[in-house]
């Protein structure tokens, strides 16, 4: 299961205001209230199985309107299943083309692991037909305009930041490999965390979600939900973006990385304690952590960078400084490669040369 509040990843990140021309690029980064996410929020909550919302204008209103189908078939079915937890509306990525819903059921997930599989498709079933039976988009409709006034004040936050632009011209193409939704989720007090869109719904493979609440415990039933996702804007971007980018390279460089395996020590505390049980896994993270701690090189001040580069060999990512190193040296303003692509092997000639197989017992 994900984590509470703050979950993403491991590191915090403190904020990059830069200049307010620096804009977002048109697309690829929105805030919004996801209508399916929502709706299985509604479901949970009408089911006694989600943490009480903190108090809105909104949440009023949600209340005074799905509470007469508190019996519902979706309802019903939510208070039976074995495990729910309050991460489960995630699964509202596997409706789309609304308002006409279409429902893609998964190959694998967690979800099927604790409650079975027919039992979870079933459930999404349900909870269509809740969204039919309650007239679900008309309620969504007639919030279209407060969803827009929470989304503005987040999407203004990162086009002062440029991450997606600077995240852009480190990688020098053309090519825009991923898009961000942040996720604004009004009934949800208990924790922001990453969703991990590819696994539920193939649509949005190129999608990094990150998914926050509304935290004021001191609101009240006339009030306006707040969103801020604060210290997490730089990992959403520059971590999660980072895997969406430097998937394919892997991929392509699948063998080479392999030849590096003996790098990886099995039975270390951190790797354990981060899930991380295999060479492919940690090289992933340590890639992602390397080229963030880059980009902090190139576009923050050298005390945050110094503290980021620490974070990781706290957390036990131990090759994210060398990655780092070598993209700095050779990559960051240089212009002997075209783009990241083509510099990419140098990153596993470094790791090589640096940490050679002789060295392999010391490990």
């Amino acid at each position: 299961m994900k984590l509470l509040i703050n979950s993403l990843i491991i590191s915090c990140l403190p904020i990059l205001l830069l200049a307010q021309s620096t804009p977002v690029a048109p697309g690829r980064l929105t805030a919004t209230v996801h209508p399916g996410i929502e709706l299985f929020t509604v479901v949970q909550l009408l089911a006694g199985k989600y943490p009480m919302p903190n108090k809105s204008a909104y949440a009023k209103e949600v209340e005074t309107y799905f509470t007469p189908y508190a019996n519902h078939p979706a309802v019903q079915q939510a208070r039976q299943l074995k495990k729910v937890y309050s991460d489960l509306p995630e699964l509202g990525y596997c409706f789309d083309n609304f308002p006409d819903i279409r429902i893609h059921y998964p190959e694998q997930a967690n979800w099927y692991a604790m409650n079975g599989k027919d039992t979870i498709q079933a459930y999404m079933r349900l909870c269509k037909q809740f969204y039919e039976d309650t007239h679900f988009w008309n309620f969504f409709q007639k919030h279209r305009a407060d969803y827009a006034a929470w989304a503005k004040p987040v999407e203004e936050n990162f086009a002062r930041q440029g991450l997606v632009v600077k995240l852009d011209s480190f990688y020098r193409t053309q090519t825009k490999a991923a898009n961000w939704t942040i996720c604004l989720d009004p009934l949800n007090s208990w924790g922001a965390h990453a969703i991990m869109p590819k696994t539920l719904n193939p649509r949005y493979a190129d999608y990094v979600v990150y998914n926050v609440g509304f935290f004021n415990r001191e609101s009240t039933d006339a009030g306006v939900p707040v969103f801020d996702i604060g210290a997490e804007s730089v990992n959403v971007v520059w971590h999660e973006g980072n895997h969406i980018y430097t998937n394919a390279l892997q991929k392509k460089y699948a063998a080479d990385i392999e030849q590096l395996s003996y790098l990886f020590n099995k039975g270390d505390q951190g790797m354990n304690r981060n899930n991380i049980s295999t060479w492919k896994h940690c090289f992933d993270e340590n890639l992602v952590r390397g080229i963030v701690i880059a980009l902090f090189r190139q576009h923050r001040s050298p005390k945050e960078t110094r503290k980021q580069a620490a974070q990781e060999i706290v957390s036990d990512f131990q090759y994210a400084g060398d990655i780092a190193d070598v993209i700095s040296a050779k990559y960051t303003g240089q212009t002997t490669y075209r783009n990241f692509e083509q510099f990419f092997p140098e990153i596993l000639t470094y790791l090589a040369q640096k940490y050679p197989t002789a060295e392999r017992t010391n490990r």
